[in-house]
């Protein structure tokens, strides 16, 4: 596969807020490792001080909320100061921010931790993460197994897909600190009888599966499965799609069950090989910026049949491809609610070498359809099913599989001699 970029397929211009040139933006995740100082000394309530500050001011002059969405944020940013600087630990800091910018009901509104953030560039750079031996999916503000490694610690204690996780050392899934490896954490499932389980787990390195997979199932249907609107996973996109020129599929599945999104004109990119001609394909709307935007057409794109596959793990910008392809009819969208999470972030440097993203911009549809906090239903709904995938089963695959090929009948016989005579003969009009 070739590393050298694709040419741009899409009308979009960089989004930037111009009014904000000097504030410190983010040019990468990778760690910039700032020294922390020593728990609970007086340097460490120093830097927690410039960390929170830091945080409260750029999300009221960045969120794209002017009033938080009607949370009284300033007030309650003021109330919650002194317990923040007064936390004795890094982690312990970026809890007390985690619980305040959870008021604004924005998951793209968050900071990361020092130790958060390098885990995250650790992923991207290596491809293997720290963790407890098994893997997580979202269900809202849950979180449950959704796999488990072979031969680890979490196999041997019993845990199982489809448990929910409760705690992690007696924080909530959502306030937890990152596993370290060498330290035991103990975490509390709950089970599907609901009956609870303490497992003591150690942290592990994890290899993480492929953030890209295409191949050909039975009947001629193209799969492709990627994590990420990046760089990367575009070039690999691109590369399987031109193949269909002289290979094409009788339909394409794209499953975006665990793709949180990444960057607006990738995306875009994406739908550009769905459609014959250039397209609308979202409004963005902010304190600073209400544009819309389209996408022009692949030079040869895809035309076929498309199911796309979505669930709790869509996010963002995958969120609104699958929107737009169900609002233009270009996909029956099959498997489980999307996240809800559709807007647009800028990320800023912290003082303890953390990050801070806000969200800065909201995107709907071309129909101005606003997916945030609603996400995307799908045409076809798949209930979870964890006994199915325990057994080794993917039913919203399956589902997929089904769609498709449904399609696929449909479209022949559209096309049938038969069809095209009785579209003349029953009086249709052609002027």
């Amino acid at each position: 596969m070739s590393s050298v970029a694709r040419p741009l397929l899409v009308v979009l211009a960089a989004l930037s807020l111009g009014a904000c040139a000097s504030i410190p933006y983010a040019r990468t995740y990778e760690p910039q490792g700032i020294a922390q100082p020593a728990d609970r000394s007086a340097e460490r309530a120093a830097l927690n001080a410039k960390v929170y500050d830091a945080v409260v001011r750029y999300t009221e002059k960045l969120f794209y909320k002017p009033d938080f969405g009607g949370v009284p944020f300033v007030a309650e940013a003021q109330a919650r100061r002194a317990e923040a600087v007064a936390q004795p630990t890094s982690d312990g800091l970026h809890v007390e921010l985690t619980e305040l910018l959870d008021l604004l009901d924005d998951d793209h509104t968050v900071t990361l931790s020092p130790l958060e953030r390098e885990r995250y560039y650790e992923l991207q750079r290596t491809g293997q993460t720290t963790g407890y031996g098994f893997t997580v999916t979202p269900r809202g503000d849950d979180r449950f197994v959704a796999t488990v490694v072979p031969g680890s610690a979490a196999e041997a204690a019993g845990v199982t897909p489809g448990w929910r996780i409760e705690t992690v050392s007696g924080l909530s899934v959502l306030l937890a600190v990152p596993p370290v490896v060498g330290r035991t954490d103990t975490l509390v499932f709950l089970d599907d009888a609901g009956e609870r389980h303490s497992v003591d787990l150690p942290g592990v390195t994890m290899p993480v599966r492929p953030r890209f997979v295409a191949e050909r199932k039975d009947g001629n249907i193209a799969y492709i499965r990627f994590d990420d609107f990046d760089a990367t996973r575009y070039n690999q996109f691109y590369d399987e799609m031109e193949t269909f020129a002289d290979n094409p599929p009788a339909g394409l599945i794209i499953d975006l069950r665990t793709n949180g999104g990444g960057i607006l004109t990738i995306a875009g990119q994406v739908m550009g090989w769905l459609f014959a001609e250039r397209q609308d394909y979202t409004v963005v709307k902010g304190r600073f910026i209400d544009t819309r935007y389209n996408i022009q057409a692949a030079s040869q794109p895809y035309l076929g049949p498309v199911v796309m596959l979505i669930g709790p793990g869509t996010g963002s910008a995958a969120e609104l491809l699958s929107g737009v392809a169900q609002e233009k009819g270009r996909a029956t969208i099959v498997g489980l609610r999307s996240r809800g999470a559709v807007t647009g972030t800028r990320p800023i440097e912290l003082p303890d070498g953390g990050l801070l993203r806000v969200g800065t911009i909201v995107m709907t549809t071309p129909e101005g359809r606003n997916l945030e906090g609603v996400g995307v239903t799908p045409d076809i709904e798949v209930p979870d099913d964890w006994a199915a995938r325990r057994a080794g089963r993917d039913p919203t695959l399956e589902a997929g599989m089904a769609a498709i090929q449904a399609a696929i009948a449909q479209a022949a016989a559209n096309a049938s001699p038969q069809a095209v005579a009785g579209s003349v003969s029953d009086g249709s009009d052609l002027s």
